[in-house]
């Protein structure tokens, strides 16, 4: 059975097909008798808006993209929720791309964007890419927002990011303050700025500390769970063994803290532990795993309005926002517990 059209659904409400588009729109041209009228009306009909046809009339095809290395991870997870909350009245349709930190992932993703007629593309870019990889939207105007990481020569864009560099120097702080003074840093690998900046912060904190600095305190790995195990075990063979972990993220300080018990070390009270993230598994686990908050929701919510006006305004300003992590302190680290800091 064909769908309902507006030309058929304005017939049997004997209103012009003009009248109910602008009612779909929800205009304030039609009085609010008449769009209560027409709302009935297509939802008992099961008129569905035909986005096609609508994009080849306005130009407009409402579809945008997301590319991130690991959407299931809750940091990215959060984000996407938020950035579909924001664009949700507006009848965006999403497409969503896992790249696994693949440059041809993303490439094929924004090839196959281009093809749809997306309006732009929200992303944090794998590690080794340039901006001509976004060439095939940028033909066509659709502009790219960077969320967690950017593009360092592409800063003609618009992004929204955390202060990394900061949040590792508040961990570091962290552990300073409960006693701690032979530190690591586990997990992450050059190659993109979310890295480059916490490495830097880990750097800067000792240096302010008046700690040692060589580039062997920080074990490079992948930042996820195992990776945090292996790690944390790596450390611990060292002589002397560190007495405080600053990780990556949350996953990889949980990976540290179950490889320290299966060494006999508790943490916390042995060795200090605080990750970055703020997963909900940071407040289950045991002991509570003191983490620096990296506002996934807020980014997203942020990205999605900055796509929006570029699509807007398009000779607009580019738009930069950093923004500031908050100390959470659990059991981990060892010392009192504090409220948030």
């Amino acid at each position: 059975m064909a769908r309902p059209t507006q030309r058929q659904i304005a017939e049997q409400l004997g209103l012009s097909p003009a009248t109910v588009s602008l009612a779909l729109r929800d205009s304030p041209m039609i009085a609010e008798a008449t769009r209560a009228l027409v709302r009935a009306a297509v939802a008992k009909a099961g008129y569905v808006p035909n986005v096609a046809a609508s994009g080849l009339r306005t130009g407009r095809t409402r579809i945008i993209g997301v590319s991130f290395h690991n959407i299931a991870h809750q940091f990215f997870a959060e984000m996407l929720i938020a950035i579909e909350e924001t664009l949700a009245d507006q009848g965006v349709a999403v497409f969503i791309n896992n790249h696994g930190e693949n440059p041809a992932s993303l490439e094929r993703f924004v090839v196959s964007l281009a093809a749809h007629g997306a309006e732009g593309l929200i992303v944090s870019p794998p590690p080794h890419v340039a901006p001509e990889i976004f060439a095939p939207l940028r033909s066509g105007g659709a502009p790219v927002v960077y969320v967690s990481r950017r593009l360092l020569e592409d800063d003609a864009a618009d992004w929204v990011i955390n202060a990394d560099a900061v949040a590792i120097r508040r961990a570091v702080d962290r552990l300073i303050e409960t006693g701690r003074r032979r530190l690591m840093l586990l997990c992450g690998a050059l190659g993109t700025t979310v890295a480059q900046d916490r490495g830097d912060g880990f750097r800067m904190a000792l240096e302010a500390h008046g700690l040692p600095w060589s580039p062997d305190l920080w074990i490079q790995r992948r930042p996820i769970m195992a990776q945090g195990a292996d790690a944390a075990r790596e450390a611990m063979a060292r002589k002397p063994a560190p007495d405080g972990l600053v990780c990556f993220n949350d996953l990889v300080a949980l990976g540290a803290m179950n490889a320290l018990r299966a060494l006999g070390l508790e943490p916390g009270r042995d060795v200090g532990v605080v990750g970055v993230g703020g997963t909900d598994e940071a407040a289950a686990f045991h002991p509570g795993l003191t983490t620096v908050l990296d506002n996934p929701a807020r980014i997203g919510r942020l990205a999605a309005e900055m796509l929006r006006d570029r699509i807007e305004h398009p000779g607009a300003p580019p738009r930069h926002v950093v923004l500031d992590p908050r100390l959470v302190i659990r059991e981990s680290c060892g010392g009192a517990r504090a409220k948030d800091a």
